[in-house]
């Protein structure tokens, strides 16, 4: 064969054929150019199966043939820059992927996920989102690479694809509309085949001619093979992909139940003897698909929930051109911009407002209702509404890097399963194993007692025992109490932070941004030496420019010098550098004076007094004001209500810290410690026995937030603070911290009721469908109605 030079196209796909090779397959008696192996095999098939009339009653182009056998689609995903959306980096070759999985149904998926990732070398942690369809992983990238990581998912028959919550929410639709098409097969043949069912039931009563029984039959068999192959085949799927992998789960005892029982009425229709339970299979087969919907609608709607939050930027902005105003995509906008905002806008990125004002409603972000009044230099964020006055907004930050973002990456983020989800997994396998020998065992007896009845007998009791609210009965509860307090103001970060709440009995908290708003403001500068107030303001303007601490804001209104080298910024003491070959320094007096040995005590006026020095002589003091966070009273005797203990931790030395302590009634405080003291002291109290809630917001916070058993940041706090936090607060109420707490004593309670309903329903379901009390039909409705009735229990979190 003639290798192609000219460019043609594929007749299969319509795919440009490569230069250079020599695919073909004859249809219509010519031969036709084919792109690839995959398409001259599907069109080779089509031709040699006398099909080739489908290449003239086609109204499009096919896609592109399936891979061949060991053919990896996912190549393109080894390359950094085609990942960096949704794998990032964590330490060397270390990366974290996080995935959307197509085909999950149900929490032992989670498992066989879980288990068949962490057992391949490389890779350290994985971990399933069963509401979001979602997969994180962390591994080694030089081990396995991204391409291999999407190949095993597929050979484990799930879909992978990229993290994107647009990409998520069409998955979800895909997966509702098919289970929807499923569901409403095995319906319509429950009703086709419950007819043919009475009227075989009523002619072995009175009498049908042979004949007549047998066509029913077959037509029943007909029909029921469509609801076997079609509405059953996810329980066939999901149980042989996990038992390959010596995992029962269970689906297994119900792809066992409809299995034999389509068998065995196969085999008594071919043989025109015995009895046929066509009626039955459809019946519990549409019981089953009608529960399993309904509990994945309700799972399901968090996540939809989320999208709903991406879609809350505006499509378009004006973005200032010159002298005027120019109408732009959202997703154009870039940092330094400057754009136009007028009542009733929702605002399309994060920024600083330049000029006018108004009111600002985050409710649909920080879950607080009530508008907050905003002023020139008050930052504010993607996806609020200005709902009054308006002004112009310079933007911070693209909108891959926005607040909002954040947020919504935070909410893929995976961790631990509760020590709750990880029994009920445990107890649910093991379950499984044991319903199967009782069903061996029922099926003997009853061979021997009544073989007649024996086949029915055994599938209610493979059906009625299916542990499927005892597995949903902790992951349902956690995704309602999460989306609660997520209304209220409260994001939490990966499914065991309530569990970790819940050992908790002592929260320690940072004061400035944290119980205090951290806005401070000057209130009166004295300078020292030659030095005049303008030049002292200028130089600490610059200095605390480069730090991220709250202190920075004090000076935000002033311009600031250049020429600073050298800036090493020193966490929780303070800033210091180098000017025109000076070292200068601000930040706490025992900070400074390391620069500037001749410092001068600091003022005994109350107030936070910040040092400004050269390494010759003090350049200024500089009196700060910080206000305490309205709700902080409140929330402090709330949580000692509860039998908490809470106290103050920080690094201000000032007389700030003993005030707070008398004004809020806190049980004790540590004042002036450096970040190694406060480390320290959470792992004193940790090894006295006390498990520790932390609450703060800087740089100096993170590495005591990531030893504290559970970790709040604030809405302000850095990035870092953010990364080891298991909870922030999205607003700028504490409040949510003391609802934080309510919530997971309630959330373990409803999930205590939903596993003592899920085991006590198995107990007693079994011994009746083992006696023979129960037909197939209903034990799938009371298997269904289990489940429904866990979700709808833990639904009881939304609304308290």
């Amino acid at each position: 064969m003639l290798t192609r030079t000219d460019t043609e196209h594929c007749y299969h796909c319509g795919e440009v054929v490569p230069p250079g090779t020599s695919f073909s397959a004859v249809i219509g008696g010519e031969s036709r150019p084919m792109c690839c192996p995959g398409c001259q095999a599907v069109a080779r098939l089509i031709a040699g199966s006398g099909l080739e009339s489908f290449y003239r009653l086609r109204t499009e182009l096919n896609e592109t043939a399936p891979p061949l056998p060991g053919e990896n689609l996912f190549l393109a995903y080894d390359k950094p820059e085609n990942c960096s959306d949704f794998v990032t980096g964590i330490e060397g070759s270390r990366v974290r992927a996080q995935l959307l999985l197509g085909g999950i149904s149900c929490a032992a998926c989670t498992w066989l996920i879980e288990k068949a990732l962490g057992a391949h070398p490389g890779v350290s942690h994985a971990n399933v989102n069963l509401s979001q369809q979602a997969l994180t992983v962390e591994f080694d990238r030089a081990q396995l690479p991204v391409s291999e990581l999407f190949q095993r998912l597929l050979a484990l028959g799930y879909d992978p694809h990229p993290w994107q919550l647009s990409e998520g929410a069409r998955l979800i639709g895909q997966e509702q509309r098919a289970a929807l098409r499923e569901l409403a097969v095995a319906g319509l043949a429950m009703m086709q085949v419950g007819m043919f069912g009475i009227a075989l039931h009523a002619g072995d009563i009175q009498g049908i001619a042979l004949e007549y029984r047998g066509l029913m039959r077959w037509v029943s068999l007909l029909i029921a093979s469509v609801v076997v192959a079609y509405s059953a085949r996810g329980f066939f799927r999901n149980a042989w992909n996990n038992l390959r992998h010596g995992r029962l789960v269970m689906d297994l005892p119900v792809a066992l139940a409809i299995g034999l029982a389509y068998l065995a009425s196969a085999w008594a229709t071919v043989l025109n003897t015995g009895e046929v339970y066509f009626d039955s299979i459809a019946m519990f087969t549409f019981f089953l698909l009608l529960g399993r919907y309904m509990e994945r609608q309700v799972r399901h709607r968090e996540f939809l929930r989320q999208t709903d939050l991406q879609s809350l930027l505006p499509v378009a902005s004006l973005r200032k051109d010159g002298d005027g105003w120019q109408t732009v995509p959202t997703r154009s906008i870039s940092a330094g911009d400057v754009v136009l905002l007028r009542a009733g806008d929702t605002i399309p990125a994060d920024g600083v407002l330049l000029d006018g004002g108004g009111a600002v409603d985050e409710a649909a972000f920080t879950g607080e209702h009530l508008p907050r009044s905003v002023a020139p230099g008050e930052q504010l964020s993607a996806g609020t509404v200005l709902r009054d006055g308006g002004g112009s907004l310079r933007v911070d930050c693209d909108a891959a890097s926005s607040r909002l973002a954040a947020m919504l990456s935070m909410l893929s983020r995976g961790g631990d399963k509760p020590a709750l989800a990880r029994l009920a997994d445990r107890v649910a396998a093991r379950f499984v194993g044991a319903v199967l020998v009782i069903a061996a065992g029922v099926a003997a007896y009853w061979w021997h007692a009544d073989s007649s009845r024996a086949l029915w007998i055994t599938l209610s009791v493979l059906v009625v025992s299916c542990p499927c609210a005892l597995a949903l009965a902790t992951p349902a509860a956690l995704t309602a109490a999460t989306a609660q307090l997520r209304r209220r103001g409260l994001l939490l970060v990966g499914e065991d932070s309530l569990e970790a709440l819940l050992r908790c009995r002592r929260v320690v908290f940072d004061k400035t941004g944290t119980l205090t708003r951290g806005e401070l403001r000057r209130r009166e500068t004295r300078t020292g030496g030659n030095t005049d107030e303008a030049t002292a303001l200028a130089l600490a303007a610059a200095l605390e420019l480069r730090g991220r601490h709250p202190i920075a804001q004090a000076f935000s209104d002033i311009t600031p010098v250049t020429g600073l080298e050298d800036v090493e910024v020193v966490p929780g003491r303070g800033i210091r550098a180098r000017l025109n070959a000076q070292a200068v320094a601000i930040g706490s007096p025992a900070f400074v004076a390391e620069t500037c040995p001749a410092l001068p005590p600091a003022p005994t006026d109350p107030g936070h007094w910040v040092a400004l020095a050269s390494d010759r002589e003090l350049l200024a003091w500089f009196a700060l004001d910080d206000t305490l966070r309205t709700d902080a009273g409140d929330t402090v005797t709330a949580l000692k209500a509860r039998g908490l203990g809470v106290e103050l931790l920080t690094g201000d030395p000032s007389d700030a810290g003993p005030r707070l302590v008398r004004e809020l009634g806190l049980d004790a405080a540590r004042i002036g410690a450096s970040p190694e003291q406060k480390l320290d002291h959470i792992h004193q109290l940790q090894a006295a026995g006390t498990p520790v809630a932390m609450v703060g917001d800087g740089l100096n916070d993170a590495p005591v937030l990531a030893a504290a058993d559970c970790a709040f940041a604030v809405n302000q706090a850095t990035d870092l603070a953010k990364s080891q936090a298991d909870a922030i607060l999205l607003g700028h109420s504490l409040a949510p911290l003391d609802e934080a707490f309510a919530m997971a004593g309630r959330c373990r309670r409803i999930i205590r009721q939903n596993m003592a309903w899920a085991l006590s329903y198995n107990a007693l379901a079994v011994p009746l469908a083992a006696a023979g009390w129960i037909p197939p039909w209903a034990a799938a409705v009371g298997m269904s109605a289990s489940s429904l009735l866990v979700v709808l229990n833990s639904l009881r979190l939304r609304h308290r």
